[in-house]
């Protein structure tokens, strides 16, 4: 289980990657850089984006577990209802 509350505060909404790297918030208005080793982001990201970003790995590995779990879940609730219809 991954301790999420240290992602409190991250910038809210849509992020793309553009081709050169740089992260975006994409969805406002205006997309703004949150993150870019060309040029300073206009605005500093947050420590939870940072953290966000730096777990993304962990949370897709997350992701996968739980959609198997799901899947296995489904097929014996399946199983079940097959074997012991009323």
């Amino acid at each position: 289980m991954i301790d999420t509350d240290k992602y409190e505060g991250q910038t809210e909404g849509l992020w793309m990657m553009d081709k050169l790297g740089e992260i975006w918030r994409a969805d406002g208005p205006e997309p703004y850089c949150i993150l870019s080793v060309y040029h300073k982001p206009p605005i500093k990201p947050s420590e939870a984006d940072l953290l966000l970003m730096a777990d993304a790995p962990l949370l897709l590995e997350e992701v996968k577990r739980l959609r198997e779990e799901l899947k296995q879940t489904r097929e014996s609730l399946w199983w079940c209802y097959d074997n012991y219809r009323f």
